[in-house]
């Protein structure tokens, strides 16, 4: 059994729709984020490419995920450098369809988290960094895969971004912009892709259990379950053919968004239960309240 379903207070996982004969791919995916989506893609049947620029992030990976009892049988590790400009992010796309099959559904698990002073007493250096290599990295990744997707239907491109998208957090203000803009980007996608049958969806997230913080709460979703919700939507989109539309939004900050974010129809908007403390659980990840609280209940807006 998997840590994150060991977790006090965790329900057994809901059943997953198959994504047997589909290819799948997880930039970000050697990740403690990245890692759960990869294993749900894999208990749900895909075949997983999953990108680096490093082996031995590529390596260590396939042990964690084979200690873990996933079937890493499908996973295809796949040695290319994102980041590396447009020219190497097509050639590592080029690789992964050669590898692992054009794919059908592309998650980008993409990012970092930052703070520092004040928004207004930033350095104009830190503002640009992290302004440019945030949206950087999710603009490379669409130049790469999001062509490979047109006119496959089913297809589905999925951004992973944090509550800062949605929530002020004091001193992450670079951070908060770069995920406000990740989540525009989303939806301009979304409208310019559908006319070639893309769905594109956009996970929210507030803290999310994963295998180092050893540390969460009951209340708190998991990676994999993460990974679930996004394995089972894209199951029934292949299976069912549906037409594209705008995008898809679905906050994430407690395990109890996981089934409204299964539910929740194409094109939809759903925000969490959490509402607006989602600042505040935010705040819990990134360790701003006392351990005591983090392991209790969480606020509620």
């Amino acid at each position: 059994m998997a840590l994150l379903d060991r977790l006090p207070g965790r329900s057994a996982p809901e059943p997953v729709a198959r994504l047997d004969g589909r290819t799948t791919v997880v930039c970000g995916g050697a990740g403690e984020v990245g890692e759960g989506i990869v294993t749900a893609l894999l208990h749900a049947g895909a075949r997983v490419a999953v990108p680096s620029r490093r082996s031995d992030r590529l390596g260590a990976l396939e042990s964690r995920l084979r200690e873990a009892g996933a079937p890493v049988e499908r996973l295809v590790p796949v040695i290319g450098d994102l980041s590396d400009g447009d020219g190497a992010a097509r050639r590592l796309a080029a690789d992964v369809a050669r590898l692992a099959g054009p794919p059908d559904l592309v998650v980008a698990a993409l990012g970092g988290w930052d703070a520092g002073p004040p928004l207004a007493e930033l350095p104009l250096e830190d503002w640009e960094r992290t302004v440019h290599d945030g949206l950087r990295a999710h603009h490379l990744a669409m130049h790469a895969f999001v062509p490979l997707l047109r006119d496959r239907p089913g297809a589905g491109y999925v951004l992973i971004n944090g509550a800062a998208a949605r929530y002020p957090v004091p001193g992450s203000g670079a951070v908060s912009t770069v995920a406000a803009g990740e989540l525009m980007a989303a939806q301009v996608l979304a409208a310019e892709e559908s006319g070639f049958g893309i769905q594109v969806e956009a996970y929210v997230l507030g803290p999310v259990s994963t295998r180092s913080r050893d540390e969460s709460a009951p209340w708190m979703a998991g990676a994999q379950q993460v990974g679930d919700v996004i394995a089972d939507r894209a199951g029934r989109r292949l299976a069912g053919d549906g037409d594209a539309g705008p995008a898809t939004v679905l906050e994430i900050l407690t395990s109890g968004d996981l089934r409204r974010a299964r539910e929740l129809p194409p094109g939809g908007v759903r925000g969490a239960t959490a509402g607006r403390a989602g600042w505040v659980l935010w705040g819990l990840q990134t360790g701003g309240i006392s351990r005591q609280v983090r392991r209790g209940t969480p606020p509620r807006g």
